[in-house]
């Protein structure tokens, strides 16, 4: 523990920056948790997309994309043919969601729904991807 003396006039006192880094920790820690909650209580803005990925479908997806991207981490794995692999997979996944599209699977109104959602779920990455690159 680090310890920074401080002299006054009426006693000699300890300070420990420690526990003052630790106070910062759990305050930090309770506002993202506090946050967390409060995005667990309300509905969500995307429940057609949270629908899909909970599906058969979106849960097949997820799990392609997960270990492909630890195959990526791999280091007995070709970085090539990973990602050639995922690639390959995101393009198969895409033609199945397609098809449910052109098949009837999902209405009108779903489909404009999810065209919203996606729009709402990546046009802040879009916009802060875009800032990083640009170099502002």
């Amino acid at each position: 523990m680090t310890q920074i003396n401080i002299t006054s006039s009426k006693t000699d006192s300890c300070v420990s920056i420690d526990s003052i880094e630790d106070l910062k920790v759990e305050k930090h820690y309770q506002a993202n948790t506090l946050s967390k909650i409060s995005c667990a209580t309300h509905g969500s803005s995307t429940s057609f997309i949270d629908r899909e990925l909970h599906s058969v479908r979106g849960q097949e997806t997820v799990k392609i994309l997960s270990t492909a991207l630890n195959d990526l981490v791999d280091e007995n794995k070709c970085t090539k043919c990973t990602v050639e692999n995922l690639v390959a997979s995101i393009e198969g996944q895409l033609k199945e969601v397609r098809l449910a599209k052109q098949n009837g699977e999902w209405t009108k109104e779903e489909k404009k729904a999810l065209k919203t959602e996606t729009k709402f779920l990546f046009k802040p990455a879009k916009k802060s991807l875009k800032k990083v690159l640009k170099g502002n």
